[in-house]
């Protein structure tokens, strides 16, 4: 019932600044000019269209809210708006959120929806599905952000399902900074809603064409509601809401009467005019999920003639006239139908019950789709049937295609036949239709495609591109591939990616030839085409962004560098040598540069490739220089990894071309001749300590021979600097001083034409050491070092590197000399060692994220690194330097602040670079607001159980206990709500402790902070059943991030009043990156005590089979599905286990009977019945099943259904003798009533409350008007800085839209302002109450 966002969802509203080609559609000021002009009649026909399939528009959400009948909101509501709190919260001037979501599942309308209701408090815009370069964009963006002034600075919240989210965040980063911007609020919040085609992994950002029971739920109400209004054959038509009604069933599908109706008419009427459209109409909607063909274009299918008349004469069929307009919009007005869609809805008259028609701004027509995707897929399958392909249907679709299609028209198509699909781990070789279509072994449909699109669309690259790949990657037709390949690079002759194609299609051939075993002239006359072909596309690269060339500024240029042909080139370059070397051994001095030509027997025959052959050592060395440099320095992005066969295949060729024959008088290359990047990657390569001190030595032997001869002072100053970070005791090693001395003079020269390698180790040697207050005895300007190094870097790597993420080389760390400067892979090496998860292990340094905050809290970096004091002023970060303030970049997005900072100082080859930013002076409200969240986000003190048959134990230490903060996997605080993996963090002074969440304990000397969170035990499961133990308690992963831990207290569920000889039967569980161990361990009442402990995943393990009882808890939960429905659990006492039962059971809005649980412990692996009694007597309900198995794993459940529950009964376990070993009552008040909408609880309990505050937000926000009191009711969960902003809106309603928009903080909450409005509105609580029971 969605899928495609209109360029202004059905409104344009207000524009930029007045700018009628704004890429932004506004949703301001709208209301006013739509109501006066919609009768209730087309508020009606809005809502039925929506709930048929067509896409949402604005006017549907206007209408809801008007009638007080919102949509079903789908799970992923509130964790947008989360998200968006989040982002509103951080000091960041630009965020993003990503939104991913399968076609046809409510994504865009899910999207729209938090817009509409987010509208008051952002400045709320759609970015149109327009070809508009992202730096325009983002210039819009900054102009709408500043309209209205200071006084309406607003964050911008956009929805954007159309441009590269990335590169527009990097141009609006990068005019903040240029125009010099500081608000107090971020400038704008991406919101990117993409589909996805691919199974995705669950998750709340995630959304899937599978429905929640909620969800499920609230479909049903709004069912029940829709047919208040409209009749049953209406309901039927309802397709978009009722797929998503039937959870996206495919049998569903299957079975509608419409589907089946048009089986038999398809079957009779092939060739129709009608069937041909309604073809068309399948293929795209389920290719190409959101597309749609102008009511005009359908005509033309059912009008051949008119259209072969069009062609004769010349003349395009023009779009229909724009429809009536509202004034001051670009919204139509709902007038009768006119004659051409009349005739359209009879010619298609056997299909419409299965289309949709929907107005969309670019085509200024009505536009023609299926109603879901999941229609469209059913609908090519009974086509099949009747005989009419997928690859006919494509056929007679663009053989209706003209040159001078539109531009949306030119991208359906382009999705049909080129894009490929992205898996997780690679990209489809082609789009799925051409996929399909071969899997059907018609070949020769999809060369028939490929060369319709060519020919059609003569001067776009792109379709004879695709076809030449398809040439030569599936039929293996070379010469029909390059006259392909060639064709495209004609067309667009300054793309270097399409060049790119034609040296593939030769290195494939020339694959070919090698493997069936062609002679040295064949190999190397394909060889020479591909060389050609690489080293074009590497001279077409270099252009795409030279400031010298004098068309610059008329080019598109390209985002990213393209290397390929200097990669391609790297990898002929090594077929070459592999492939002649097995033909014959005295190719290795030839390919080597030893010998000539001339004393291989085939001379003759390759006299024509000397050059090609003379030149490969020379360009091989050139192009490795490169990649040394690209790889190094460098990778994708912050997330992403280069390829790992790239820097092997480089590797590889150098040593056959430069190492293994190389000789003297051409090379000179030797082992320990190395660059400055291939130095600096010695550590990360493995290198040993010895082989690092023959290095050093070579480098100091060069450096003496040409003493004037900078890079060879700069190479041995930096293997001096990478033999320290290996082994800080070697003999060879120089004082910092001493190499001081050796490049002061360079720097004296004051030769600003340095390289930035020289730059950076200026800055690495000459900052001062203000810990040890150490004097330079230099005069140097490191500020206008900096520049210089900046600089310097534009002139050599910012063309390659440009949107590269540059890695950190190097940090200033705490000691002093040479062990000050702290090469990247010691932090890497520190971070990783004791890491015993599979994921951490696998952070290589290549892989290491250096934006994690997780990484900067590892205690081992924080005592390598020297923390440095700055400030951030406008935009721009300052590191103090003694007296001074020295300009450094950061690693983290551009934030929102003024005033003190400090950070981790790193140095990439651009220049200096703050990592691990902290702000000094947050105010006092938001820490409050942080602590009271994370109050509000864990439960209270967690109990110990109480059990008789140990009761005689007791624990001699008094453990105070600490509530932690809740911090995500990547180290950033978590907020209320988010379903990340949840990270506990705790400070604390000298003392005993306990964690009121987790129960683990510990014992220190002086102030510790520890994060430390729950991990899963399934890895080590088999491990563990191979060793003959099994888990009694969870499973936690601590890390030390200040101070010193003399004692760690795992807490276990084991009862030792049962098994006093426990004792030999128990390890500890420690997982060591070599493999696992089992510690001993001292047995205290509820704990595992470890003396100076280590630290990895620790969790307490008794021995298989032997005998012991466990301490347990009874968790009661009352569903909201029907009658009196309750889940019961007996699990061990994990706080682990209770944390994923209460979550699972708190997703399916089900509400915890909290009970004491038995009160002496239970035999672990022993079965139980669960009863229900009524005054001692059996009391009737279904219970499945009846018994209860006590485990650690798998957790399950027990369900009891009692149809007409109205008063008190008792819930009992009995045991395998038969005897009641617990039981409780069930009290009628803690139940509720039922009602006849089972679903809706009635009952004014806690669950009730965040019902109704859900329920009625609109006519609360419309009609509170004593809004101060209820929020000085909230103030102690808000916090003071949300309090203010509140109580400073100028009106009720905007005082309770920042209300709600604070409600996110989780049940409580919502808890708390339903008790406010009883007490301050009561009247109005009663009314809505009143109304919602009639």
């Amino acid at each position: 019932m969605e899928d495609i966002i209109s360029s202004s969802a059905g409104l344009a509203g207000s524009q930029v600044h007045g700018d009628p080609n704004t890429p932004l559609a506004l949703l301001d000021d709208f209301l006013d000019k739509l109501y006066r002009n919609l009768t209730e009649l087309e508020h009606q026909q809005t809502l039925s269209d929506f709930f048929k399939g067509s896409p949402p528009k604005w006017i549907s959400y206007y209408i809801a809210e008007e009638q007080n009948t919102p949509l079903v909101r789908r799970n992923g509501y509130n964790d947008v708006i989360k998200q968006i709190m989040k982002c509103q919260e951080r000091r960041r001037t630009v965020s993003g959120i990503k939104l991913h979501h399968h076609p046809g599942s409510g994504g865009s309308t899910l999207a729209m929806q938090v817009l509409w209701d987010l509208r008051k408090d952002f400045k709320c815009a759609t970015i149109k599905p327009v070809s508009t370069e992202t730096a325009v964009i983002a210039d819009h963006i900054i102009k709408l952000f500043e309209e209205g002034g200071p006084n309406d600075q607003r964050t911008l919240l956009l929805l954007d399902d159309n441009s590269s989210e990335g590169n527009l965040m990097e141009n609006l980063n990068m005019e903040i900074v240029k125009r010099g911007i500081s608000a107090d609020v971020p400038v704008a919040i991406l919101l990117n809603a993409k589909r996805k085609l691919t199974n995705m992994a669950d998750g709340p950002l995630n959304l899937k064409n599978k429905l929640s029971r909620e969800e499920l739920r609230n479909f049903a109400l709004k069912e029940a509601e829709m047919k208040l209004s409209h009749s049953d054959e209406e309901l039927k038509l309802f397709h978009g809401f009722n797929l998503m009604r039937n959870n996206f069933s495919k049998k569903y599908v299957a079975n509608l009467s419409s589907i089946k109706e048009i089986k038999d008419y398809v079957k009779r009427n092939k060739t129709a005019c009608n069937t041909e459209l309604f073809s068309v109409l399948a293929l795209l909607n389920s290719y190409v999920p959101g597309s749609f063909l102008p009511l005009s274009r359908c005509q033309d299918f059912l009008n051949p003639q008119r259209t072969i008349s069009e062609q004769t004469t010349g003349e395009m069929t023009t779009l229909q006239d724009p429809p009536h307009m509202i004034p001051g919009t670009n919204m139509a007005l709902q007038i009768p139908p006119d004659t051409n869609t009349v005739h359209f809805k009879k010619d298609m008259e056997p299909f419409m019950n299965l289309m949709v028609m929907f107005s969309r701004d670019e085509t200024k027509s009505e536009c023609v789709r299926l109603a879901h995707p999941m229609i469209a897929n059913e609908c090519l399958k009974i086509l099949a049937e009747a005989g009419i392909t997928k690859g006919e249907i494509a056929k007679s679709f663009l053989e209706s295609c003209k040159p001078n299609e539109p531009p949306y028209m030119v991208k359906m198509i382009k999705s049909l036949l080129i894009k490929r699909e992205t898996m997780e781990d690679h990209q489809e070789m082609f789009s799925r239709l051409i996929l399909d279509i071969k899997d059907d072994s018609d070949l020769k449909m999809c060369e028939e495609l490929f060369e319709i699109a060519t020919t059609t669309f003569e001067k776009d690259a792109f379709f004879p591109q695709a076809f030449a790949r398809f040439l030569y990657i599936v039929l293996h037709e070379f010469d029909e591939a390059e006259h392909q390949a060639c064709k495209a690079i004609a067309r667009d002759p300054q793309n270097s990616f399409l060049r790119d194609t034609l040296g593939q299609i030769h290195k494939k051939h020339l694959r070919m030839c090698i493997y069936s075993g062609s002679p040295a002239p064949k190999i190397l006359k394909v060889a020479e085409l591909a060389i050609k072909a690489f080293r074009e596309e590497e001279e077409a690269a270099e252009n795409e962004q030279d400031p010298n060339t004098s068309n610059a500024q008329s080019k598109k240029v390209s985002h990213t560098f393209n290397c390929s042909g200097l990669f391609g080139y790297i990898q002929v370059a090594k077929y070459i040598f592999d492939s002649l070397t097995k033909i014959d051994q005295r190719w290795y001095d030839v390919l080597a540069g030893k010998e000539s030509i001339c004393v291989l027997p085939e001379a003759e025959k390759i006299l024509a490739y000397e050059d090609l052959i003379e030149n490969l050592q020379h360009n091989v060395e050139r192009k490795h220089a490169f990649f040394e440099s690209y790889l190094i320095y460098s990778k994708p992005s912050r997330y992403k990894s280069e390829l790992s066969h790239l820097q092997d295949d480089v590797d590889i060729c150098y040593s056959r071309y430069l190492l293994r024959h190389s000789k003297p008088a051409r090379s000179c290359h030797s082992i320990m001749d190395r660059s400055f990047p291939g130095l600096f990657s010695c550590l990360n390569r493995g290198f040993s300590s010895s082989f690092l001190e023959r290095l050093t030595e070579y480098a100091r032997k060069k450096h003496e021979e040409r003493m004037s001869d900078v890079n060879a002072a700069m190479n041995y100053i930096l293997s001096n600097i990478v033999l320290s970070n290996k082994d800080e005791t070697s003999q060879v090693l120089r004082t910092l001083t001493a190499l001081r001395g050796i490049l002061w003079r360079f720097v004296e020269k004051q030769n600003l034409y340095q390289s930035p390698e020289f730059f950076l180790l200026v800055l690495l040697l000459f900052w001062p050491d203000v810990k040890h207050h150490q004097n330079l005895h230099y005069s140097i300007d490191l500020g206008s070092t900096v520049e210089n190094m900046k600089t310097a870097f534009d002139q050599k790597y910012e063309k390659h590197l440009r949107s590269r993420y540059l890695r950190p080389l190097f940090f200033l760390g705490q000691e002093t000399g040479l062990k000050r400067l702290v090469h990247s892979w010691k932090v890497h090496n520190v971070h990783t060692k004791h890491r015993k998860n599979p994921k951490q292990r696998r952070q290589t340094w290549a892989r290491l994220d250096w934006g994690n905050g997780q990484l900067w809290r590892d205690s081992g970096i924080q005592k390598l690194l020297l923390r440095v004091r700055g400030v951030f002023r406008k935009q721009q970060l300052f590191a103090y330097v003694e007296d001074k303030e020295i300009a450094i970049y950061s690693d983290q997005a551009f934030v929102l602040y003024q005033g003190p900072a400090s950070f981790f100082l790193g140095f990439t080859i651009k220049g200096p670079v703050a990592y691990d930013l902290r702000f000094e002076h947050d105010s006092e409200g938001t820490q409050e607001d942080k602590f009271m969240e994370s109050q509000t986000h864990l439960n209270h003190c967690r109990p110990l159980p109480t059990c008789y048959t140990c009761a005689e134990l007791q624990d001699p230490v008094h453990w105070e206990q600490l509530h932690p903060e809740v911090w995500n996997e990547d180290g950033d605080f978590l907020m209320i709500g988010s379903e990340t993996q949840e990270c506990y963090r705790i400070s604390s002074p000298a003392g005993s402790y306990e964690c009121s969440v987790t129960g683990l304990r510990w014992v220190s000397d002086s102030e510790v902070i520890l994060m430390y969170h729950f991990t899963d035990w399934e890895p080590y499961i088999e491990d563990l059943k191979r060793m003959q133990y099994e888990p009694f308690g969870p499973l936690i992963d601590i890390t030390i991030v200040s101070g010193v831990l003399n004692e760690v207290h795992l807490p276990h569920f084991a009862c030792l009043g049962s098994s006093p000889s426990l004792n030999d039967q128990v390890r500890v569980l420690d997982v060591q990156d070599s493999g696992m161990f089992l510690e001993t361990c001292e047995l205290t009442h509820f704990h595992a005590k470890l003396l100076h402990p280590t630290f990895s995943p620790k969790g307490f393990l008794v021995r298989t089979g032997f005998p012991v009882k466990v301490h347990c808890e009874v968790l009661i939960y009352r569903t909201l599905i029907a009658h009196l429905t309750l889940h019961i659990y007996l699990v061990p006492c994990d706080p682990k286990m209770i944390q994923v039962v209460d979550k699972q059971e708190k997703e399916k809005d089900a509400v915890k009977i909290p009970k004491p649980g038995p009160e002496r412990s239970l035999q672990m692996r022993s079965w139980y019945k669960i009863e229900t009694k009524k005054e001692n007597e059996r009391f009737s309900s279904k219970i499945k099943p009846e018994r209860l198995k006590l485990r650690h794993s798998p957790i399950k459940y027990s369900e009891i259904y009692i149809k007409s529950a109205q008063d008190d009964f008792e819930l009992h376990l009995i045991n395998e003798e038969n005897k009641s070993i617990w039981d409780v009552e069930i009290r009628a008040e803690e139940y509720g009533h039922t009602s006849s909408f089972p679903d809706r609880p009635r009952d004014p309990h806690k669950e009730y409350a965040v019902w109704f505050v859900n329920k009625h937000r609109n006519a609360l926000i419309q009609r509170v008007s004593l809004v101060t009191p209820i929020a000085d009711d909230l103030k102690s969960l808000l916090g003071g800085e949300k309090y203010s902003i509140i109580t400073k809106c100028t009106t009720p309603q905007e005082q309770m839209r920042k209300i709600y928009f604070f409600l996110s903080g989780g049940q409580k909450i919502e808890e708390r302002f339903y008790l406010s409005l009883l007490k301050n509105e009561p009247h109005l609580v009663g009314e809505l109450a009143e109304a919602e029971a009639v």
